[in-house]
């Protein structure tokens, strides 16, 4: 049985890596609306299962693995910025402030044409407290080579990283793949796990 990570972030690759099961990565092409629901965790949910959906019908007998993260700041849901001066508001935004990061993971089975036969789609939350920042912190982490290419722009393996004073959750959510829930779906699929 196959798996497939529907997915192309080198984030997501890294963290699957970890869990030491052969894996392949294809990007879904699911077009994702960021206004489908109000509610985060629905949110999360849906695009996750989006992303693992729309391209199970290419592999049967395989197991698809869906994931979608973004960030709210008094609940204002948060996105990849366009430009550096988006950054810079956003980071702005999360200064001296708790943000929570939502993931969606959906794991999918499909049958021998293709059919989905098991689904489980779940809603992950992690909060990190923000330390309050410079005006020089803040232009410095909006400059960033990451700020435009991650949701709330500043990655926590990176510089944005030195701003967290508090995390409280899974540390790989904010990555981009929650593996613990991750393992925990697999082993139901009836993945043997190390």
């Amino acid at each position: 049985m196959k798996i497939i990570l529907a997915s192309q972030s080198k984030a997501r690759k890294k963290l699957m890596e970890e869990l030491n099961i052969p894996f392949e990565c294809h990007t879904s092409g699911y077009e994702e609306n960021m206004e489908a629901y109000e509610n985060s965790a629905q949110l999360a949910k849906h695009l996750a299962e989006g992303k693992a959906v729309f391209i199970a019908h290419k592999f049967p007998d395989s197991i698809i693995i869906g994931a979608d993260t973004f960030i709210t700041i008094d609940k204002e849901k948060i996105g990849k910025p366009a430009t550096v001066k988006e950054a810079e508001t956003i980071i702005e935004k999360m200064s001296g402030k708790t943000i929570e990061v939502h993931s969606g993971l959906a794991v999918i089975k499909t049958d021998a044409q293709g059919k989905i036969i098991k689904k489980t789609v779940e809603h992950v939350l992690t909060k990190l407290k923000i330390k309050s920042m410079s005006l020089a912190e803040i232009h410095s982490l909006a400059h960033q080579e990451e700020a435009l290419q991650i949701s709330g722009a500043f990655s926590i393996e990176g510089e944005g990283g030195k701003m967290v004073e508090k995390i409280d959750g899974d540390y790989n959510n904010v990555i981009g793949l929650p593996l613990f829930k991750l393992r925990q779906i697999l082993q139901n699929f009836g993945l043997k796990m190390k």
